[in-house]
């Protein structure tokens, strides 16, 4: 009888909808503490990724297309939430089948608030967002959410992340490769991911499956590097179709990808009769060809506004260089092109050139779309090779801003192609030098300033002081100088030309620091010191991601301190020479007559500060404050 009832109830759990599932509540308190600050999480997570061969395709189809199937169980974590998603797509990819069931089988009803993806009203591109919207019940409930991504040509199919914006008690990838389809699973930052790969056959398809459990959702914390350095992912490269026995290449190397690059490059529909008033008056006077360069390039950077988005693999057409010209602004593909179109005018050699920034690890051994993110232009001037971003401002010719340094670059060569790298510079090419003379008043101390500021440190500075009112110039500079420190007053400020790219920029100023003197008697306690560079960025404990600087770092500081009448040095500062992760400090006090002198040398010399090294980087910084923290001692 015992065994009559259990085959009844094991065929009525097989009979229920695919929908129904049982209920989490017992597991509810544990993901609580496995995921904290998380309402909702899946259970299961999966994605099937299908090919399908295109026999006939139509102008904006591929070859080949691919369609991407989620469905997640969800588990929400509180009582009767309503939970919300965000689906991107776009002219070559599209939302299909979109469907939310509740445990019980049925399906809930799915808000949708679709439309163009835009930014303070701009729309950058042909990027489009879905807004879903749908009710949970009670926490431990679970409702299963469907949909697939319908991609129109495969070679838009690139990325697939383990980390989703929902954390995962597991995670599956499958890949369902048909034999005519030679498909290249490229695998990155695997290592000591507990991931678990199979392959399988069924029929003519090889089914490649990958499974991961206990999956935290992508952070999101300041200062995190692009995921790509650091979560595990694969970028799915379809490389060739074999159909009546012909085998036809579709991304097998860069040649491939060059040449959709340049395809879709030639039909941009340049007019270049129409930017030639432009180009003469630019030009008029300029001596030399460097010079000409230099007028035409710092325009454009001064004169397009910048509007793209910046991460999106869409648009890769240029908008026509003429009708950049006319609005005023482009995104990266529109400036570089009015770049190109400008230059040739001029007389140059000069080329449409794709680029990955860095918050892509990827190079042109990899042929495919998720290698590059930006597009600059480069002129050959003298045999030699400029890279010219317009989208930097106030970036100096043959200068490179950290995100495009040591990267590859794709430049255009008629039906061939050219890859070559953007020079990287060290920290110092940053450098900042801070020059101060200084005497005690009171409790304060006062006196003159100087400092230069080089590189990226200077071209930042320069943007944004581009971008303050007139009237707010002198405030916006001295609060910059001050560091927000409101015991700091700067005054009577001097500055070189803001606007020269090719030359440090210098200001002057006077400084009064209140609260660095302490009197005790007949001593005297000072701090020279109250800028303490970096020392308030220690990493937290539960900080999940590295900690990107956004340039290289070299600071400099001098500082004279004029001893007052009737006071000798009692006590100075032991020096201090510390190395860390991608870091060094230098810090010393001196005697010199009736002055002291204090120097420092701080450098950050690698742009990502990896997690890893978290525990040598609050180390290093814990040196550092101490030094920090010692104040020189007079005494009567």
């Amino acid at each position: 009888m015992i065994r009559v009832l259990l085959l009844f109830l094991l065929a009525l759990s097989l009979s229920m909808p695919a929908g129904a599932q049982a209920s989490f509540a017992d597991k509810v308190q544990a993901w609580k503490i496995q995921f904290p600050k998380r309402d909702v999480v899946a259970h299961v997570f999966k994605e099937v990724v299908e090919f399908q061969l295109n026999p006939a395709p139509k102008p904006g189809e591929g070859k080949v297309q691919a369609r991407v199937t989620s469905e997640i169980q969800l588990v929400p974590l509180k009582d009767f939430m309503k939970f919300e998603d965000g689906l991107f797509y776009y002219d070559e990819l599209q939302i299909e089948g979109l469907k939310a069931t509740s445990a019980e089988g049925k399906n809930v009803a799915v808000d949708k608030l679709c439309g163009s993806y835009q930014e303070d009203n701009i729309f950058h591109s042909d990027m489009k967002l879905c807004v879903v919207r749908f009710p949970l019940a009670e926490k431990g409930k679970p409702f299963t959410y469907t949909y697939t991504e319908h991609y129109r040509d495969v070679k838009f199919l690139t990325s697939v992340y383990f980390n989703q914006h929902l954390p995962a008690v597991e995670r599956l990838i499958e890949f369902r490769i048909p034999a005519w389809l030679d498909v290249d699973l490229r695998e990155f930052n695997f290592a000591g991911a507990p991931i678990e790969k199979a392959t399988r056959k069924e029929g003519d398809l090889t089914v490649a499956t990958f499974r991961m459990k206990d999956v935290p959702a992508s952070p999101r914390e300041g200062h995190a590097p692009s995921r790509a350095h650091s979560m595990p992912h694969l970028v799915c490269v379809s490389k060739a179709v074999t159909a009546n026995g012909a085998r036809q290449p579709l991304f097998e190397s860069v040649k491939d990808l060059y040449g959709w690059y340049s395809s879709v490059c030639a039909e941009i529909g340049n007019r270049p009769e129409e930017l030639k008033e432009r180009v003469t008056a630019l030009t008029a006077g300029k001596k030399t060809d460097l010079e000409k360069v230099e007028a035409i390039f710092y325009w454009v950077q001064d004169n397009i506004r910048y509007i793209a988005f910046e991460d999106g693999i869409m648009g890769f057409k240029p908008d026509a260089a003429q009708n950049v010209l006319q609005k005023k602004y482009g995104d990266c593909k529109g400036k570089a092109n009015l770049l190109k179109e400008m230059l040739k005018l001029a007389g140059f050699d000069a080329r449409l050139t794709w680029i990955g920034t860095s918050d892509l690890p990827y190079d042109y051994t990899l042929p495919s779309l998720a290698v590059d993110n930006h597009m600059i232009c480069t002129v050959i001037v003298g045999g030699k090779k400029y890279y010219l971003d317009g989208t930097e401002y106030y970036m100096a010719l043959n200068d490179y801003a950290q995100r495009i340094q040591g990267k590859q670059v794709l430049i255009e060569d008629g039906k061939n192609y050219i890859i070559e790298k953007v020079p990287e510079f060290p920290a110092d090419h940053n450098k900042v030098k801070l020059s101060e003379k200084l005497a005690i008043d009171g409790v304060a101390l006062s006196g003159s300033s100087a400092i230069e500021y080089n590189g990226e440190s200077k071209s930042m500075l320069q943007s944004v002081y581009a971008t303050i009112r007139n009237d707010k110039k002198e405030d916006a500079l001295g609060n910059y100088l001050r560091k927000g420190n409101d015991n700091v007053v700067v005054a009577n400020m001097k500055n070189s030309d803001v606007t020269e790219r090719q030359k440090p920029l210098q200001v002057s100023y006077t400084v009064k620091t209140s609260n660095q003197v302490t009197r005790t008697g007949n001593e005297l306690y000072v701090g020279l010191d109250w800028d303490k560079d970096f020392g308030d960025l220690e990493m937290p404990a539960d900080r999940l991601s590295d900690y990107e600087f956004s340039q290289k770092y070299h600071y400099t500081v001098q500082k004279e301190l004029q001893l007052p009448e009737g006071y000798k040095v009692d006590y100075l500062p032991a020096a201090l020479k510390k190395a860390g992760p991608g870091c060094s400090f230098e810090g010393s006090y001196s005697s010199k007559g009736r002055t002291i002198v204090y120097t420092k040398t701080i450098v950050i010399s690698k742009p990502i500060l990896r997690k890893a090294d978290f525990p040598a980087w609050n180390a290093f910084l814990s040196d550092v404050n101490k030094f920090y923290n010692e104040q020189v001692v007079l005494t009567k």
